[in-house]
């Protein structure tokens, strides 16, 4: 049996379908029950916040180990990226010592205590709290989705056609199919040869956000010239919404992060050589409520 926290995300619906092919698997979200998750006997659900350190500990019961595919961005609590972040990793941890069993963290690449993007700081605070628990560890680092950004593409154009994002848009980065980030996952939660492991996984191509809003042009057959938000005028939009909508002004804060190039690979992280990555097409940037909406498998 493996928990998978946050298994009701974009990442962790793919996990656990991943895994339930040949595993029995565990959700816990906040609405596991609700979510449109793989259909199978190999697959349970349980309602609760990964923080809830009581209802960790009662799924965490008889499982071999624990995914956190969990994150805050969208948490509309003011102090949720930090405290899903790291109390919910300090919350398996715990669990994890008590069933004795392995801990696989998702984070993302440019983990570090002094990164600008706030979500880069808690995944690396929640990083440390795995890799010093005691407990056998592997994190996982992704690059960003490329599907995240397809649907945040497609509806900033509405009935436009045109896309709108951040700044020029002409920083690289190497976006990654979130299906591979999955299968790398996948294989960590089972595999005990990579325990203590940290793997990097980025998308063979460097892209920039203008060659996604071109694609997802190109997956809709639409014209025009994508639209450019100057970054003095996001940061003032990200900071009115900070108060009141703090998951809006994370989203805002990730768009003005595209502006930079993406963070070159730690001399910690190791690349993942037995994965062939998938090439970022306009196929892949191309999305609608409904596959968002689909079960993983």
């Amino acid at each position: 049996m493996i928990l998978v926290a946050g298994g009701s995300g974009r990442l962790g619906r793919l996990v656990v379908g991943e895994l339930a092919q040949q595993h029995d698997v565990r959700v816990l979200a906040r609405r596991a029950t609700t979510a449109a998750l793989p259909m199978g006997v190999r697959v349970s659900s349980l309602d609760a916040d990964v923080r809830d350190a009581s209802a960790v500990a009662t799924a965490a019961r008889g499982v071999a180990c624990i995914v956190i595919a969990s994150h805050g961005v969208e948490s509309r609590e003011r102090d949720g990226l930090a405290s899903v972040d790291i109390d919910g990793a300090r919350a398996v941890v715990a669990a994890a010592r008590q069933v004795g069993c392995a801990v696989v963290l998702t984070s993302i690449v440019g983990a570090a205590s002094d990164a600008t993007l706030p979500i880069a700081r808690s995944k690396w605070a929640a990083e440390r709290i795995v890799s010093e628990s005691g407990v056998p560890w592997t994190i996982v680092r992704s690059a960003a989705f490329a599907q995240t950004w397809a649907m945040i593409l497609t509806m900033s154009a509405g009935r436009s056609g045109r896309p709108s994002m951040i700044g020029r848009g002409r920083a690289g980065h190497r976006f990654v199919d979130v299906r591979d980030v999955a299968a790398v996952v996948a294989r960590a939660a089972t595999d005990e040869g990579l325990r203590g492991r940290t793997l990097q996984v980025s998308g063979p191509d460097v892209l920039t956000p203008s060659q996604l809003a071109a694609m997802v042009q190109q997956a809709n057959a639409w014209s025009g010239q994508p639209r450019h938000l100057p970054l003095p005028v996001a940061r003032a939009i990200g900071a009115g919404l900070a108060p009141f909508r703090p998951d809006l002004a994370r989203r805002v804060a990730l768009g003005i992060a595209m502006e930079e190039p993406q963070p070159p690979d730690g001399p910690e992280v190791e690349v993942p050589e037995w994965l062939s990555m998938r090439r970022i097409t306009p196929e892949t940037m191309r999305w609608s409520p409904e596959v968002e909406a689909a079960p993983a498998r």
